[in-house]
């Protein structure tokens, strides 16, 4: 009887056994046709992405406007599709070496101005947009955008990158000459204006420039030559013009010096003659004033003489004489005549009346 027991027991164990055999067989062969299914009907689309879903026919065929967030989502084969655009920074590599960064698409060739070639190392870093919409008022598109017009592969997007960012930094650096890419303020403004052109050129099919960045750039053997020969050449030009500027400084320094010694004989000449006209103008004064003094000299003298001359008429010769005697006599030092004082002038002047008078009776009386 225990045997009994123990053999049914071991059946009953056998049996659950293989009904927990079979469930987990009937969950796999689901799993596995769930598997199947969501393999062939469904599709997943990283985190860090956005999915597109393209319709091939009937309604609604063409790209849905809307994205598809990270996660799995259901297609079916022949009639959906769903594209995944990664929403990460990427970056286009403009290098003369393919060892630093795999994908590169080698160093620009950049012509200047002046007909050279500068070869330059560039990046470009740029991300797409998941929706269309606007930024600071500038409309750009979205990942629905970009697949339209540039394509739903990575090899078509950084293609059709990279011949734009190479464009417009060819279009914008070349307007620089070979010595000016030494100016880091000159050649940045003209990265940045490559910037910007390629932002409005970038945006409209859903992708967002981030930087654009010129890293190293590197001239030709025979471009060497060439700048010191350009550099020579505005050097003598800028001496050439110097040189210019003082040779005709030194023109008007000897013209001011050829003028003013011209002036200072002038002023020569003119103060020698000016002073000999002074000079005769004051000879011609000193003659008109000495004529006048001698004029008034000779009519006073004149003047004298008529005086003389009427005293004479009116007392006679007589006194004129006895006066001219009394002057002599007045300078005398005492008397040399007994009786007379020679200061006594009236009594000279009555003895010689007196005298003359008696001797003119006299010479009468003959």
């Amino acid at each position: 009887m225990v045997q009994s027991f123990q053999q049914r027991h071991l059946a009953q164990r056998a049996q659950s056994g293989r009904a927990l055999i079979n469930v987990l067989v009937l969950l796999l062969l689901l799993s596995g046709a769930l598997a199947a299914v969501a393999y062939v009907f469904g599709t997943i689309v990283p985190v860090g992405h956005v999915g597109v879903r393209k319709i091939a026919f009937g309604p609604g065929q063409g790209l849905v406007s809307s994205t598809l967030a990270p996660g799995f989502h259901w297609t079916i084969p022949g009639y959906s599709t769903v594209y995944d655009l990664p929403q990460m920074i990427q970056i286009i590599d403009f290098a003369r070496t393919t060892e630093p960064a795999s994908g590169s698409f080698g160093s620009l060739d950049i012509p200047t101005i002046d007909g050279t070639t500068v070869d330059i190392d560039a990046a470009l870093l740029y991300r797409f947009y998941p929706q269309s919409g606007a930024v600071d008022g500038e409309k750009h598109g979205g990942a629905v955008d970009l697949i339209r017009e540039v394509g739903a592969t990575d090899l078509q997007w950084r293609k059709y990158l990279s011949q734009v960012a190479e464009n417009e930094l060819k279009r914008s650096l070349s307007a620089l000459s070979t010595s000016e890419f030494y100016d880091p303020i000159a050649r940045e403004r003209r990265v940045a204006a490559a910037q910007e052109s390629l932002e409005k050129a970038l945006a409209p099919v859903g992708v967002q420039v981030e930087a654009l960045l010129v890293r190293r750039y590197t001239y030709r053997a025979e471009i060497d030559q060439a700048i010191f020969k350009k550099n020579l050449q505005e050097l003598e030009s800028a001496y050439n013009k110097v040189a210019g500027e003082f040779a005709a400084a030194q023109r008007d320094v000897n013209k001011v010096e050829s003028d003013g010694a011209v002036a200072i004989q002038t002023l020569d000449k003119q103060g020698v003659s000016e002073a000999e006209k002074i000079r005769s103008e004051g000879d011609l004064y000193r003659r008109e004033k000495m004529a006048q003094g001698e004029l008034l000299v000779a009519e006073a003298r004149a003047a004298v003489d008529k005086m003389k001359s009427d005293v004479l008429a009116k007392v006679g010769s007589d006194v004129y004489v006895a006066l001219q005697l009394a002057q002599t006599l007045a300078s005398l030092k005492g008397g040399v005549v007994a009786n007379v004082d020679p200061y006594d002038f009236d009594g000279w002047v009555r003895r010689l009346a007196g005298a003359n008078r008696t001797s003119g009776e006299v010479t009468d009386a003959k």
